[in-house]
C-alpha cells in the first residue's frame, strides 16, 4: 500500500484550487470600452443573402426605413434604447454613430447593429446582419421594428 503524507495531500489540493482558480478568471475575457471612431460616412452595404437590413439598402427585401429625430436628444433616446436590448455591447461610437453587437439568447449567434446619425437631415440611418449564416428568420427586421415602436413610445407627446 502506498502511503501519501498529509502534507503532500494538502499541497495536491492547494494546486488544484489555484490552478482552477487561475483557469476560470485567466480565461474571462476582461469588459473592453467601446472603441471611439471617427464618424463613418456611410454604413456598409448589406450582404446578398437575406441576413441584413438597412436604410441605405436599394434590395427591397432587405429595406427598411431610418428613424426620424428631431433632436440630439432624441439622437440620445434611441442610443439608449439600442444599448439596453438584452445581450448588447457596444463595439465603437463616436458622437454620431453607434455599433453595438447584439448575442442571440441560446446558440450565443453575433449580429452587428449599426446607427448613423445626420444631424441636419434629421435623420439616423440604420443597419442590422447577421455575421453569419445565410439566412436569419426575420431577427434583424423584427429588431429593428421593436425598437423603432419603442422609440417612437418614448419620444411621444403627451
Amino acid at each position: 500500500m502506498l502511503f501519501i503524507s498529509p502534507g503532500v495531500l494538502i499541497m495536491r489540493r492547494l494546486f488544484l484550487i489555484t490552478s482552477t482558480v487561475a483557469l476560470l478568471f485567466g480565461c474571462a475575457a476582461p469588459l473592453q470600452s467601446p472603441k471611439q471612431v471617427d464618424t463613418p460616412s456611410a454604413l456598409s452595404s448589406c450582404p446578398s443573402a437575406p441576413r441584413c437590413v438597412s436604410s441605405l439598402s436599394e434590395d427591397l427585401d432587405a429595406f427598411t426605413s431610418p428613424f426620424k429625430v428631431t433632436s440630439a436628444e432624441q439622437w440620445q433616446t434611441l442610443q439608449s434604447l439600442l444599448r439596453s436590448l438584452p445581450r448588447t455591447q457596444v463595439i465603437a461610437q463616436s458622437p454620431h454613430y453607434l455599433h453595438v453587437e447584439v448575442r442571440s439568447k441560446i446558440m450565443r449567434y453575433r449580429d452587428d447593429v449599426e446607427l448613423l446619425y445626420t444631424a441636419d437631415k434629421n435623420r439616423v440611418d440604420v443597419r442590422s446582419a447577421s455575421k453569419i449564416g445565410y439566412y436569419d428568420f426575420g431577427v434583424n427586421r423584427e429588431r429593428i421594428e421593436t425598437l423603432r415602436l419603442r422609440f417612437l413610445d418614448a419620444t411621444a407627446t403627451p
